[in-house]
């Protein structure tokens, strides 16, 4: 049938049938459908990445979340350089965690006062308390490697070698 051109013309979404079947769909399908990318592949040009460098503000502790995961959980106080530093703040306090398991291990030889490296990326954790909804953001530590003991942090000058970062007790998952 011809409609004459004063007549409307039904709008109709150029995917409007594929719409219909969508909707019994469960979430993973509905991706492909609708002509997403992998999630993998969507974050090209995305980086979420840290590397700190600091002093052990708090002994290590591990936690059990009520989850049942166990995380262990460090703060590190990260002296900025002289140009950015403000009145009475020299340092940033950063609190870092791992889920990992060998990382609690590792972490078990640090003290206050160590010289620990950190590389991994900021997470924003979420959770429910009696006050309500609460978050923090945390550095997600993938590696953490002592690259200076206490003592000797108080006297070294000169950053430490690769050799003695290695020999010094870091750690790195597999």
């Amino acid at each position: 049938m011809h409609q004459s051109p004063t007549s409307p013309t039904p709008l109709r979404h150029p995917h409007a049938s594929a719409r219909r079947s969508e909707e019994s769909a469960t979430p993973t399908t509905l991706a492909g459908r609708r002509g997403r990318t992998p999630r993998s592949q969507s974050c090209r040009g995305h980086r979420n990445e840290v590397l700190l460098a600091g002093r052990v503000t708090a002994e290590p502790a591990v936690r059990e979340l009520p989850s049942g995961d166990h995380l262990v959980i460090w703060r590190i106080s990260v002296t900025r350089p002289i140009a950015e530093q403000r009145p009475k703040q020299p340092a940033d306090t950063i609190t870092c965690v791992s889920f990992d398991p060998s990382m609690q291990q590792a972490a078990r030889d640090w003290r206050i006062g160590d010289v620990i490296e950190v590389t991994g990326a900021l997470r924003r954790r979420f959770w429910r308390s009696s006050h309500g909804s609460s978050s923090v953001f945390e550095v997600e530590a993938k590696t953490a490697t002592r690259i200076n003991l206490a003592a000797e942090a108080e006297t070294a000058s000169d950053a430490p070698t690769a050799a003695q970062s290695e020999a010094s007790g870091g750690h790195q998952p597999s």
